[in-house]
């Protein structure tokens, strides 16, 4: 079978809807491919890879600078933005820990805060990402190609969970409960895992990077996107989710992803939403 080339597929991305897919976790992760989109500054907890496929993309940072790059890098809570409208790009999305360590060990290596990803691991990877991608278009998300360049590339998506285990007992009880509940108070999460609410807070930074409530509001932006994945109106998706209403989540989504909802999950012409299994 011929390898495919990436004129071959960029042509093809830019010519059909580009496509999303999301596994539940944890780590909670996410691809995109297709053509890129034009995206105002923005911050998320996931850590994010951008590969142009074939072109360059053009990276916003939080200083405004526009900055031309194959590749880029940003881990949680970094803002950037993304120009690439005309561009074929494959974007990963993940939680997981070893990807962030190592996200953060390009941005002090480069000095920047969008570093592009070694070219030797892009060599490497090129083959799986050509491949992916020629997957991902014809809606294959299940693929086991795919697994494998997610596998690749995030190392070991087994060992984000931090290292206390009071912590990675507190996350589950999260997905478990405290999504399902959206009243239950901190101290509670706190007192079940044996913690002060003060200790708790503190030692769930330290571990996780972000404050419980950023946390939590980023898991409960998750669920309501893989609730309108399934087929719920942005209105249900909110309020299943625990947001108050439909504009009080794309307020928040929109921040995190520098784009409304309704561009992705509503826009079928342009965005089409794969249903994932993987883990």
């Amino acid at each position: 079978m011929t390898e495919p080339q990436p004129s071959e597929i960029g042509a093809r991305l830019l010519a059909e809807p580009a496509k999303v897919a999301f596994w539940a976790g944890p780590p909670a992760q996410g691809v995109y491919i297709g053509r890129g989109l034009s995206l105002d500054v923005h911050r998320h907890y996931a850590t994010q890879i951008t590969i142009g496929l074939g072109r360059p993309v053009l990276v916003r940072t939080a200083t405004g600078d526009l900055l031309q790059q194959h590749s880029f890098v940003v881990g949680p809570n970094v803002a950037h933005g993304i120009e690439a409208a005309a561009t074929p790009i494959l974007e990963i999305f993940s939680e997981a820990r070893a990807l962030a360590d190592f996200a953060e060990r390009l941005r002090l290596e480069s000095g920047s805060e969008t570093p592009e990803l070694p070219a030797d691991l892009v060599t490497e990877l090129w083959p799986h990402l050509l491949g992916a991608a020629e997957k991902l278009s014809d809606g294959q998300v299940d693929d086991p190609l795919l697994v494998t360049l997610i596998d690749r590339v995030l190392q070991s998506t087994q060992q984000d969970i931090g290292a206390d285990p009071r912590v990675a007992a507190a996350r589950s009880l999260v997905t478990a409960q405290f999504l399902v509940d959206h009243d239950r108070p901190i101290d509670e999460l706190a007192g079940r895992v044996h913690l002060s609410t003060s200790r708790f807070r503190h030692l769930w930074r330290q571990e996780m990077g972000m404050s419980i409530q950023s946390y939590l509001r980023w898991q409960r932006l998750l669920t309501a996107m893989q609730n309108t994945a399934r087929g719920a109106s942005l209105t249900e998706a909110a309020h299943g989710a625990g947001f108050s209403d439909s504009a009080h989540l794309t307020r928040v989504f929109r921040a995190t992803f520098g784009i409304p909802p309704s561009r992705i999950f509503k826009d079928s012409h342009s965005v089409q939403v794969l249903t994932a299994s993987v883990q």
